[in-house]
């Protein structure tokens, strides 16, 4: 009966770890992915080319929300340096293999429509969301966000 149970309990870890999708977590979840997506998020860190830089972020953007529905649409908030207000709105999806999170822009009420993008899912779980994307020039973004 010990065996039986310790190679259960092997047999599970084995298979959890197999089966986490993202690589910062989690391993398991009931809630789809969908469900974890839709939220309120604010930013809790930002990272270029794994440096912090969460303190020049916040003091150029004095506001930024990045709200997604279930039903695949978000608005991203945005003020720069307590003057300038933007709006982006648009659809996102994910990719076929739940792995990226793509962002396909409609609406930006100041400048121009950005292009679509994708974003690698880091972490998704219900309080938590690390995307990280690549620009044209190789330069690595990622962002912590919270609800």
């Amino acid at each position: 009966m010990k065996k039986l149970l310790a190679f259960i309990f092997l047999a599970s870890i084995i298979l959890f770890s197999e089966c986490k999708k993202y690589p910062e977590g989690p391993a398991i979840s009931l809630i789809s992915k969908k469900e974890r997506m839709a939220n309120e998020w604010r930013l809790s860190k930002y990272l270029e080319d794994d440096i912090d830089k969460t303190s020049d972020f916040n003091n150029i953007f004095t506001k930024f929300e990045f709200n997604t529905t279930k039903a695949g649409e978000y608005t991203i908030n945005r003020q720069y340096f307590s003057v300038v207000s933007t709006t982006e709105m648009g659809k996102w999806s994910f990719s076929g293999d739940k792995e990226d999170l793509i962002l396909q822009p409609t609406y930006i009420n100041t400048g121009t429509l950005p292009e679509k993008s994708s974003w690698q899912i880091l972490k998704l779980k219900e309080d938590e969301l690390w995307i990280r994307n690549f620009d044209s020039n190789g330069k690595k973004t990622e962002y912590h966000l919270k609800p």
